[in-house]
């Protein structure tokens, strides 16, 4: 250091913490992302020639092949009737609602935040809104999130079998701050408690709830009893309700993979076979086995099952073992395809079979895209504002509030023309290609 040098006499800037500030750049990066190509086959579906207006949207469909044709001497047939079979849907409704601290709005904006809090509630309101089109668009209208495992106590208990299937983790469904509500299936038969999510062990599938006076005010929730998502923790609340058989026709419905159903749409599948999906236990599953399914599902429908017309989704460890059947004809690299949404995809005989975190784990469904609708009553989802203005202000507090909602319902009037492998065993471990944290 040269001699009179000023430098040991500079004060260094984190002295001057008085006088400067953070200032924030960017905005708030999300890392949770949550795509699904399940829901974006059902957001492409359109509403056809079905609209639902009244109390339920009646739908014809004939479910028995039309005869009386035949070759005679001169001699004209008898007629041969065919009455069609009449089915029926109802709209459902779903909501998400949003408050905003007025002061804390004001705050929470300018070169002080990341980003304005009304911008990121409304990220998080149609993220939410996304992953509930996720649980929707695969799970069955019975709105099951999964089962209880075990209990440990009164505030843990161990979750399994997503959208009811032995074995899917239903933790891609659950977060921190999820409600909670759980049906008694043997002492009540009735919703018995509910609570908020406050930690989740994602290598266990252990959930802590937040209160056991709520969880459990009376009966304990004991092994399978099912879990839903709810309005609020207080059961006694007037605006308390499960989503229990209040979610719209998901493919737990329309294809039902483990055969729960019995009828489907007001339609018998004792009566009406051909209203069945074609459902097989998987043996080998590979290029092979989905083949021959491809076949058989073509057989039993009626018409064969194309790239144009049909998209396979499965679990991707499913797909990862499609995959590595295919390793000596070198299609992985060469005959995939690009789908809509930037979804890349392993093809066999030119089918797309791609891969969904949120799917069952050992189900994979050919779906028939041109039979499957979306039917909107009242358009798409949006904040309700019917009386001038999306906020409301809420009363006795300086703040406001605002909700979603939209009526619709799923529904495929040709149920026959999908199908699934169920059943799938792979070389892979499925917990490699889930969604949720690892440890």
């Amino acid at each position: 250091m040269a001699l009179g040098s000023q430098q040991a006499n500079v004060q260094a800037m984190s002295d001057l913490t008085g006088l400067t500030h953070d200032i924030f750049v960017g905005r708030v990066v999300n890392n949770v992302r949550r795509d699904s190509p399940t829901a974006m086959v059902f957001q492409d579906a359109a509403p056809g020639e079905y609209k639902l207006e009244g109390q339920n949207m009646t739908f014809a469909v004939d479910l028995r092949f039309k005869t009386g044709a035949l070759a005679t001497n001169g001699m004209i047939p008898d007629h041969v009737g065919l009455d069609a079979v009449q089915g029926q849907i109802t709209p459902i409704r779903r909501y998400q609602r949003i408050a905003l601290d007025n002061l804390v709005e004001q705050r929470a904006s300018g070169e002080g935040s990341f980003e304005d809090l009304s911008d990121r509630i409304f990220d998080q309101l149609w993220d939410a809104w996304s992953s509930m089109e996720i649980r929707h668009c695969i799970g069955p209208s019975s709105g099951v999130l999964g089962a209880c495992e075990s209990r440990t106590s009164g505030t843990v208990f161990v979750i399994k079998d997503a959208y009811g299937n032995t074995g899917t983790n239903p933790l891609s469904n659950i977060s921190e701050g999820s409600l909670l509500a759980w049906w008694d299936m043997d002492a009540t038969a009735a919703i018995d408690g509910a609570a908020v999510v406050e930690s989740i062990n994602y290598s266990t599938r252990a959930i802590t709830i937040d209160s056991e006076a709520t969880w459990e005010p009376g009966d304990d929730i004991a092994a399978d009893d099912p879990v839903y998502f709810c309005t609020t923790p207080l059961i006694t609340a007037d605006y308390f309700i499960s989503e229990r058989n209040l979610a719209p026709n998901g493919l737990g419905t329309i294809v039902d993979p483990a055969a729960a159903l019995s009828t489907v749409f007001n339609i018998a599948e004792a009566n009406y076979p051909r209203w069945k999906p074609f459902r097989k236990a998987s043996s080998t599953f590979d290029h092979l086995e989905l083949t021959e399914h491809w076949l058989q599902l073509g057989s039993k429908r009626g018409f064969p099952v194309t790239p144009a017309t049909d998209v396979v989704i499965a679990y991707p460890s499913a797909v990862a073992q499609i995959a590595r059947s295919l390793m000596g004809f070198q299609q992985q690299a060469a005959l995939g395809g690009d789908l809509q949404g930037g979804y890349r995809s392993v093809a066999v005989s030119g089918i797309n079979i791609v891969e969904d975190t949120f799917f069952y784990h050992d189900v994979a469904m050919t779906l028939c895209k041109d039979y499957l609708y979306r039917i909107n009553l009242g358009g798409d989802a949006d904040f309700w504002g019917e009386d001038g203005s999306m906020w409301s202000r809420i009363a006795d507090f300086d703040g406001k509030e605002a909700y979603v909602v939209d009526y619709l319902n799923f529904m495929s009037n040709h149920r026959g023309a999908h199908g699934c492998l169920t059943g799938i065993t792979t070389d892979v471990t499925d917990e490699d290609y889930s969604n949720v944290p690892s440890y």
